[in-house]
């Protein structure tokens, strides 16, 4: 049983490696955890434009349509960067509540948009009774 990347996966993997060595430099990510920006804004569009946001986020929703594997490609490279960007809560968290519990009308809104770079998101849970006293 073969358990490795195919090799579009790799050219994948190859791809982001590339533009975040380019895009996201030491020097980029100590600008960030230094400075008052809450995340590097150039990176997160360049990151929209590749395609990268969308990659698990159907084509019908402005997505790429790739899958899974390929998001986890995509997030080890971000992780060996250290890239200063909302990804994990925005395309982890929020695109795949919207895609598994989602209306039709939230999916249309807001799916296009965190492909895009346009939206950032995070999940937020709420559970109880809605009573503060309880």
């Amino acid at each position: 049983m073969n358990f490795d990347f195919s090799d579009d996966q790799k050219q994948l993997r190859d791809q982001a490696r590339r533009f975040l060595a380019e895009k996201c430099p030491p020097r980029a990510v100590r600008a960030v955890l230094e400075g008052k920006a809450d995340y590097d804004r150039d990176l997160w569009k360049g990151l929209a434009e590749m395609g990268f946001l969308g990659v698990a986020i159907p084509e019908e929703f402005g997505g790429t349509g790739a899958g899974h594997l390929e998001l986890c490609v995509i997030a080890e490279e971000l992780g060996r960067a250290l890239a200063p960007v909302p990804f994990a809560s925005t395309v982890y968290l929020a695109a795949e509540a919207l895609l598994i519990a989602g209306s039709d009308e939230q999916k249309q809104k807001w799916l296009p948009k965190i492909s895009s770079g346009e939206a950032i998101g995070t999940l937020a849970l709420f559970e109880g009774t809605g009573n503060p006293s309880h």
